[in-house]
């Protein structure tokens, strides 16, 4: 009776345990994007963290900082790394956005909330308050200034100020949440990630199988969010950069045309196996190339070779060549690599460009380490897991 009793208090301690990680588990999803991201920055920002780890020695930290000598080191990394590199993403974006609504002709896509403010300037007032001045204001009698906000016309230009006030805040604070979220995550993985993960090493995984496959997915994750999905963005960064400096000292007709959508997608392009970012510039010169040779101006022809070489060396050998090196892992397939980064963005959205890698790198790297003790119930065997 007693172990009957024992079992039962088990069972609800694992019912009650079991809803606690469903309550967990449906808090997360709310956030999948934001917590996608934040591990995006976390392996980007990581390999700065340990090289200032490396050569910052406690002879650098008084005796009051020593504690706190993650804490500083991480908020250094993020602050000398991880912000600029957020803001002129951000501003990438900003710029892209609207070349690829110009693009797909879908120029007045914020046409209205761009109305909505550019109704508070005199010409979008209604009629009974157009003109008037605040000292109007005051010297109206409370009654004439009820009469004035009772008008049919000023009540829907009040609902849609304050409608259009109300989205603004909520788009602001939003954006804070999450500006948030993604910098607090990613700081608390840099000092205390490595900590957890030992723990939950040393209570829950006696056969070191969990360990064996932590550790593979890290390397691998390391190698394609920090190696190739980092070489991508600096690499579309710099080509909007370049190619807009290049449009604005060339002629009309040998122009890039959606310069900001070019460069992005050239960065997009570096995540193609072989070709790589080829597969965008190439045919853009082509179509320079037409357009030189239609216009029969003699230096067009020379503003296309300069474009060419712009994109060669300054878009495509230097990003390469600087980020590469970095680019430790060749574990996963490159074929399948190439199909995530396609299906992640049209399954999963905007996100997917980093959990379509990640869900193939758990799943492969779990047939790697993982199967094999599931099937023959032996641990595998540490060193035998970076051979190919």
């Amino acid at each position: 009776m007693k172990r009957s009793t024992r079992f039962q208090q088990r069972s609800l301690f694992a019912i009650g345990g079991l809803g606690l990680l469903i309550g967990v588990a449906f808090v997360l999803v709310q956030f999948r994007a934001t917590l996608i991201f934040t591990v995006f920055l976390y392996y980007a920002s990581r390999p700065i963290y340990r090289k200032l780890e490396s050569v910052s020695t406690p002879s650098y930290f008084s005796e009051y900082s020593l504690p706190y000598r993650r804490q500083i080191l991480a908020v250094t990394t993020i602050s000398v790394f991880l912000l600029p590199f957020l803001l002129l993403f951000t501003y990438t974006l900003a710029l892209v956005v609207p070349a690829v609504q110009q693009f797909i002709g879908q120029n007045d896509l914020a046409s209205g909330y761009l109305s909505a403010i550019q109704s508070a300037d005199s010409g979008g007032l209604p009629e009974p308050i157009a003109g008037l001045q605040i000292s109007d204001l005051l010297d109206m009698s409370p009654e004439e200034i009820v009469t004035i906000l009772n008008a049919p016309s000023v009540r829907t230009w009040i609902e849609q100020t304050l409608g259009t006030l109300i989205s603004s805040i909520g788009v602001f604070a939003d954006v804070g949440i999450q500006a948030f979220l993604l910098l607090s995550g990613t700081y608390y993985l840099l000092t205390d990630g490595p900590r957890l993960s030992r723990w939950l090493f040393d209570h829950f995984d006696e056969s070191g199988v969990v360990e064996s496959y932590a550790i593979a997915v890290d390397d691998e994750l390391s190698s394609i969010l920090f190696g190739n999905i980092l070489n991508a963005l600096v690499t579309g960064i710099i080509g909007i950069v370049v190619f807009s400096a290049y449009n604005s000292i060339s002629p009309a007709a040998v122009q890039v045309p959606f310069a900001p959508l070019v460069g992005a997608l050239t960065g997009a392009g570096s995540l193609i196996p072989v070709v790589g970012m080829k597969i965008v510039y190439f045919p853009v010169g082509a179509i320079l190339t037409v357009g030189a040779v239609a216009s029969g101006q003699a230096t067009a022809i020379g503003y296309v070779l300069l474009f060419l070489i712009l994109a060669f060396v300054v878009v495509d050998t230097i990003p390469d060549f600087l980020i590469r090196p970095y680019v430790s892992g060749n574990r996963t397939h490159v074929g399948l690599l190439m199909f995530a980064y396609i299906l992640g963005p049209i399954v999963f959205g905007a996100y997917g460009i980093f959990l379509g890698p990640i869900l193939l790198v758990l799943v492969a790297q779990f047939f790697r380490t993982v199967a094999p003790y599931v099937a023959t119930g032996e641990p595998p065997d540490q060193s035998k897991l970076y051979e190919y």
